[in-house]
């Protein structure tokens, strides 16, 4: 399935929508190259832009009771891995800090082992994030990254949050919604994990 700038997705009952870059942006490099760092964070700007206009008018509309959250994943979307290790996506870290001064926790799904739960918490943090909550790989067999970052969604919706946004860079960080709107960063055909 071939997704659109913003396809609404229902799957079940939840409602999802997947904001994905223009299309010039998503043409895929040739499988040895990746774009340079700033090439990278020229195609994350409109998806960072959408995320942030998101948050303004959905943080505004909160409902009494309710417990909005922004869910991330990590590598490449939150921290700048591949590019500039440990160091936060700027662009993702401002939108992340507005949606926590607005009443919103910032989660984080992850396939990282379970084991690196403590230097993964340090790493985000000392990278300027609130870390409210934090869901990675189970120990033992996997049933898959799509599967885990379900699995941590269903989690964070179970403690009695509403997921308003969704961010990642990988087809796997949005299988199975639960979530209400998406935000993919470019993955560049699967060369950028």
């Amino acid at each position: 399935m071939t997704l659109g700038r913003k396809t609404a997705l229902i799957l079940g009952t939840t409602l999802c929508a997947l904001v994905t870059l223009p299309s010039a942006a998503q043409a895929a490099p040739r499988a040895e190259s990746l774009p340079s760092k700033s090439g990278w964070l020229a195609d994350i700007a409109p998806v960072a832009a959408g995320l942030q206009s998101h948050l303004e008018q959905r943080l505004a509309d909160v409902g009494q009771g309710e417990k909005p959250a922004v869910v991330l994943d990590i590598d490449n979307t939150s921290l700048a891995t591949h590019y500039d290790k440990d160091k936060p996506v700027q662009a993702i870290l401002k939108a992340t800090k507005y949606a926590h001064q607005h009443g919103a926790a910032v989660l984080f799904a992850s396939y990282r082992s379970a084991d690196s739960r403590d230097s993964t918490t340090r790493q985000l943090t000392s990278a300027g994030y609130t870390v409210d909550g934090l869901c990675l790989k189970p120990h033992g067999d996997s049933p898959g990254k799509a599967a885990v970052k379900l699995g941590c969604r269903k989690k964070f919706e179970g403690e009695g949050y509403t997921l308003v946004a969704n961010v990642g860079n990988r087809s796997t960080d949005f299988r199975g919604g639960h979530y209400e709107k998406g935000f993919k960063l470019p993955d560049y055909d699967g060369q950028l994990s």
